[in-house]
């Protein structure tokens, strides 16, 4: 009985990407050496769990540096 309502946005072919203006592989550097850095803060004791709380401490802290600089992580 009723149609489909298709929306169509047009979106310029010279718009400006979000990150305009930025550095996005110097940002992306800087937020795996705060991984890094997270992750060696968990200690050298090479037990599976302490092997895991390292990998999510590191994972978190790069996904935190990401969103803080608006780029996808």
């Amino acid at each position: 009985m009723f149609g489909a309502l298709v929306l169509l946005v047009a979106v310029p072919a010279n718009a400006a990407p979000k990150n305009s203006g930025k550095n996005v592989d110097a940002i992306r550097a800087e937020c795996f050496r705060q991984a890094n850095e997270a992750a060696a803060a968990g200690g050298a004791n090479m037990t599976s769990g302490a092997t895991a709380a390292r990998n999510s401490a590191g994972y978190s802290a790069y996904r935190d540096c990401a969103r803080k600089n608006g780029i996808r992580p």
